[in-house]
């Protein structure tokens, strides 16, 4: 196999390329590429700690979010608590009851006060004239 050559540029005489004239180019190369991964890695390490940085961010926004959500979850369990307690009940229309003269009395909506006031166009089936239809 025949030694690698060069050229040179102002007398074009080929030179023979031997370890000892060899060694300074091939150390500078090395250098060279060696430079250019080290600027590779560097260049790397930024991103992914750029990454982790927003991946940071991002959980924190997620924590905030979700408390945001439980508290606004718990105030509005408390708002319809509250609504609960001064919603009106049903609990005081009469109940059916077999003792009464033999018959059953029936409990209806159309009792309430609210349900006669929707009654009066809506709901003619639930108006106190024709209960004794039902």
């Amino acid at each position: 196999m025949a030694e690698p050559t060069i050229t040179c540029l102002k007398c074009k005489n080929e030179i023979k390329l031997t370890e000892s004239l060899a060694a300074p180019l091939i150390e500078s190369t090395r250098r060279d590429y060696e430079q250019r991964l080290a600027q590779k890695d560097m260049d790397v390490a930024g991103r992914e700690k750029s990454i982790r940085e927003r991946e940071g961010a991002l959980s924190k926004a997620k924590d905030s979010l979700e408390n945001q959500v439980a508290e606004r979850l718990q105030q509005e369990r408390a708002t319809i608590a509250a609504d609960e307690v001064n919603r009106p009940k049903f609990g005081h229309l009469p109940v059916a009851s077999a003792t009464e003269s033999g018959q059953k009395k029936r409990a209806t909506l159309s009792d309430h006060p609210i349900a006669i006031a929707r009654s009066c166009c809506t709901y003619p089936r639930f108006s106190p004239e024709n209960q004794d239809q039902l």
